[in-house]
C-alpha cells in the first residue's frame, strides 16, 4: 500500500527536501514549483532518474521565495528568468523602476476609463494642464519610411533598429520637430493586433535621393504640408500602451468635437532634448490633418 511518501533514495543529502516539504517552506504549492521548473526558473536539485522524483536543496529557498514574490506583485515568467540571475542590488534598482510603470500604467488606465464613463454619460471628460492638446503647422519634407506588422513584443527591437541604420551612417538629424522621427499607427499594436506601423525619419531635402540609394530597403516619400494636433508626454521611457490609449482617446475626442478629419494615424514623435542628461528623446502623440 502507498505510504503517501516520497520513494526512498540512497545517498541523499540532508540539504535535500522533497519538493512537498520544500513547496511548504516556500510557502508555493508543488504545481508551482513544476511549472517553475518547466521554465527554467527553479529547477530541482536532484531528480530521481528511476521515478522522477523531485528534490531541492534548502539554499533553493530564497531563490524560491523570490521567485514567488515577484509573481505576486505582477512580474512575469519572461521578465522574472533574467532577473533573477542579477546581483541583489541591480535586482532591487530594476524592481523601483519596474514599479514606478506599472504604478505609472494603472494611474493611465484609471484615467482612461474615466474619460470612457464621461463619454458614455454624455460628459465632455476633463483635461489638465499638462494634456493641453496644441496645434502646429509642418510644410512638406521628405523621408525615408518603413512599414510593417510589429508584434507588440518586438516594437521597440523594430523601432531601434531603424533608427539605428542612420545613426551608425552618421545622417546628419534635421533641427527641430521638423525633423523628428515618428511612427505612424495605421492599426492597434497590442496582444489583440500587430499594427500595421510604419516608422518615418524627415532628411534634408539635399540629401534625399542619396540617402534613398544608400538605404534600398526603405521608402523614399514625401509628406504634403499639413497641421498637427498633439499632446506632449516627456521622456519617452516613460510612455507606455496605457499613455498612448488615454493620449488618443482625448486627441480623437478633440478631433470629432473640432469636426476634423484625421490623416492616417495615431504619431508617435521622438523629440531630440540634450537636456534629459541621457535618458533618451521626449515624446509627443500627434495626429495629422490635411
Amino acid at each position: 500500500m502507498a505510504s503517501g511518501h516520497p520513494p526512498a533514495t540512497r545517498e541523499l543529502s540532508v540539504d535535500l527536501v522533497s519538493i512537498g516539504e520544500f513547496a511548504r517552506l516556500a510557502r508555493l504549492s508543488p504545481k508551482a514549483l513544476r511549472l517553475y521548473d518547466q521554465s527554467g526558473l527553479l529547477t530541482p536539485d536532484r531528480v530521481d532518474p528511476a521515478t522522477g522524483y523531485r528534490w531541492y536543496s534548502t539554499e533553493q529557498l530564497q531563490r524560491a521565495r523570490l521567485v514567488a514574490a515577484l509573481r505576486q506583485i505582477g512580474v512575469s515568467l519572461a521578465q522574472i528568468a533574467p532577473l533573477v540571475e542579477l546581483p541583489p542590488d541591480e535586482c532591487a534598482r530594476w524592481i523601483v523602476t519596474w514599479w514606478t510603470d506599472t504604478e505609472a500604467t494603472h494611474a493611465a488606465r484609471r484615467e482612461l476609463a474615466g474619460i470612457l464613463l464621461d463619454r458614455l454619460n454624455g460628459r465632455t471628460p476633463e483635461m489638465s494642464e499638462k494634456q493641453e492638446i496644441k496645434l502646429r503647422d509642418l510644410p512638406a519634407r521628405p523621408m525615408l519610411c518603413q512599414m510593417a506588422h510589429v508584434p507588440a513584443d518586438e516594437m521597440l527591437a523594430f523601432g531601434k533598429a531603424f533608427l539605428g541604420k542612420f545613426r551608425e551612417a552618421s545622417v546628419e538629424r534635421v533641427e527641430g520637430v521638423v525633423g523628428a522621427p515618428f511612427v505612424i499607427f495605421y492599426g492597434e499594436v497590442n496582444e489583440d493586433g500587430d499594427g500595421p506601423i510604419e516608422w518615418c525619419r524627415p532628411v534634408a531635402e539635399e540629401d534625399a535621393d542619396r540617402l534613398a540609394a544608400q538605404f534600398p530597403e526603405l521608402t523614399l516619400r514625401t509628406e504634403p504640408a499639413h497641421q498637427e494636433a498633439y499632446i506632449f508626454h516627456g521622456l519617452a521611457t516613460g510612455f507606455g500602451h496605457a499613455q498612448g490609449a488615454v493620449a488618443a482617446e482625448r486627441l480623437f475626442g478633440w478631433a470629432m468635437s473640432e469636426r476634423r478629419q484625421p490623416t492616417g494615424g495615431m504619431r508617435l514623435v521622438y523629440l531630440f532634448n540634450p537636456a534629459n542628461g541621457g535618458k533618451g528623446p521626449d515624446c509627443e502623440l500627434a495626429l495629422a490633418f490635411r
